[in-house]
């Protein structure tokens, strides 16, 4: 994937800089601006084919008229919502197939920080990166899915806003995952009912894999035993693909999977830094910090975000 970064000062700055690359990246820009009310933040609707999105600051504004900056418990940051289309005549919320759920957002935190840009083709992934070594994902676009026309358009993080639940990336839970399915035994908006991913919570502490995922079945009490062996890290074999599955036909089918995405578990990784793989370079981060000890339990489960980087040959 490409990758940038960029500084930002606030949540509305980081609005504008999220606006900048991605119409740099051939993203059409649909609408940008304060609301009626200048008080309640900035608006980013964007697009990419069939796939519109629907952006906006929380946090920094008044809480007497912003109802996300009086109900979302401190947060600061972006949301970011699917739609299926764009009216220039409505609202946020009103645009046409808003989706209120999943509730996602990448913490911009009270002050300047850095936001990671990776940049696929369709599939756009920001690292925001703050005071006290924390970070927070977000990943939204068109997924590459293995059958064209089955849907894919997506969003997910691992914060919520209005919320204190984490999760981790691509961990289909509904406050931070929803994918549109188009397949002829269902099609609409899903939020992590009938889409299966790599990480499935149950509660908090207990996930849910894939049946063939794991060899210890398909209930376990962390993540599985790949993620914990130490013995891998060196290598970088321990990398956790993000395969997501459909429920079709009574059963589970292949849906999507990222190629340049992956989980890897962080005991041996400083955060921000590029490390090789024979010819590959990978970047690494944590999903919301790096804990010490190692945090094998919700919602870290001591994993972080491994980027493959564009080659530069």
């Amino acid at each position: 994937m490409k990758h940038y970064s960029s500084r930002y000062t606030s949540a509305d700055d980081l609005v504008s800089v999220i606006k900048q690359r991605l119409e740099l990246e051939g993203w059409t820009v649909n609408r940008y601006g304060g609301f009626s009310d200048p008080r309640i933040g900035i608006q980013l609707m964007i697009s990419r084919g069939d796939a519109f999105f629907c952006l906006r600051s929380f946090g920094e504004s008044s809480p007497y008229v912003d109802y996300y900056a009086a109900s979302s418990i401190g947060q600061h940051g972006v949301i970011v919502s699917a739609a299926s289309g764009y009216s220039d005549g409505a609202g946020f919320i009103t645009q046409p197939g808003f989706q209120s759920s999943p509730k996602c957002c990448v913490e911009s935190g009270e002050s300047a920080g850095v936001c990671h840009f990776f940049i696929a083709d369709d599939l756009v992934m920001f690292v925001t990166e703050r005071a006290g070594g924390l970070y927070s994902c977000i990943s939204f676009g068109i997924l590459p899915v293995l059958c064209p026309g089955s849907g894919g358009q997506f969003v997910t993080s691992t914060e919520s806003y209005l919320s204190s639940q984490k999760q981790s990336l691509f961990a289909n839970a509904y406050a931070t995952f929803g994918v549109r399915l188009s397949h002829n035994e269902w099609s609409g908006w899903d939020v992590g009912g009938r889409t299966w991913g790599p990480l499935r919570p149950i509660s908090q502490g207990a996930l849910i894999g894939v049946p063939h995922f794991h060899q210890n079945g398909t209930s376990y009490g962390n993540v599985g035993t790949v993620s914990r062996a130490k013995g891998l890290v060196g290598g970088l074999d321990g990398l956790v693909p993000i395969t997501l599955f459909t429920e079709f036909g009574g059963g589970f089918a292949p849906y999507a999977e990222l190629p340049e995405i992956f989980l890897v578990p962080m005991d041996s990784f400083d955060p921000g830094a590029v490390y090789e793989l024979g010819p590959h370079r990978f970047l690494i981060f944590p999903q919301y910090t790096k804990a010490f000890p190692a945090d094998r339990n919700y919602p870290h489960f001591n994993l972080g975000i491994a980027v493959l980087l564009e080659s530069t040959a």
